[in-house]
């Protein structure tokens, strides 16, 4: 008996399988048709919840496909509008900010290279009050430190920049 109803099971287990298989293979909006056809003739639980369980619409972005925002519509007049400002005043927040960011790296850049030039107008100043004061050797030392150190930050500063991967 045990036995029967073990083979019994696994028959079951396999045609809902194949069916399960078949439904894979039938489009999405056929399939909803023939449930939609059978529902109202013959009203059934389990047909109803296949329904919908096929019939679920998932999107991906600030606003819902039209279809979507129809429905939107039917439920409150204007709301679909509603929904579109909403996306079109954050995308416009982002550019803003997307904007300040832009405007506040090109102004700190400015700031660095005009520090960069003082500093190195001081520094060649220095060395040349000192070379001028008969200290050749620490003015010659002064001035060839700064302009390497300089030279060599401002070529590994843009290879940096070039290995820096777009985001």
């Amino acid at each position: 008996m045990a036995e029967e109803s073990n083979e019994l099971a696994q028959r079951q287990e396999k045609e809902e399988a194949k069916i399960e298989q078949i439904l894979q293979e039938v489009p999405d909006d056929i399939l909803i048709g023939v449930l939609t056809e059978r529902i109202q003739r013959e009203p059934s639980t389990e047909v109803k919840k296949v329904v919908q369980a096929v019939s679920k619409h998932t999107f991906s972005g600030p606003i819902p496909p039209p279809s979507m925002l129809g429905e939107y519509d039917a439920v409150h007049d204007g709301l679909a509008n509603r929904i579109v400002s909403m996306a079109e005043s954050q995308q416009a927040h982002r550019q803003a900010l997307e904007k300040e960011s832009v405007v506040a790296a090109i102004k700190t850049e400015s700031r660095g290279q005009n520090y960069a030039l003082f500093v190195s107008m001081l520094i060649i100043a220095g060395s040349l009050y000192l070379i001028d004061g008969g200290k050749e050797i620490s003015g010659s030392i002064l001035a060839g430190g700064t302009l390497t150190g300089l030279a060599y930050l401002f070529i590994t500063g843009r290879k940096k920049e070039d290995e820096e991967p777009n985001s």
